[in-house]
């Protein structure tokens, strides 16, 4: 660090986790035909009680390098929770969470 201040985000941001067939994002994605639909809502669901993808919704369980996308991932929680999204253009899409 350049200075003895204290530590800050991007000081100890890294890409970790990558896998042997992992390919950089622009290489992995494929162009489409149209537009995606934007992501109009969001949930978290709490798998380890039993609940289930909402109606619509996507679930995000892996990471793009295939990694457990559990929110509570390393934690001393039991809870597995996970982040899922509904795309769609009856609602103005989501710009901010």
């Amino acid at each position: 660090m350049a200075e003895e201040n204290a530590p800050q985000l991007v000081d100890y941001f890294v890409v970790a986790g990558l896998t042997d067939t992992s390919k950089p994002l622009e290489e992995g994605t494929s162009k489409l035909a149209r537009p995606v639909e934007p992501i109009a809502d969001v949930a978290i669901i709490i798998r380890s009680q039993g609940e289930e993808v909402p109606e619509g919704f996507t679930c995000i369980e892996t990471t793009p390098s295939g990694q457990s996308a559990d929110l509570n991932c390393g934690l001393l929680s039991t809870s597995h929770m996970f982040l899922c999204y509904r795309r769609g253009r009856e609602k103005l899409p989501l710009i901010d969470l």
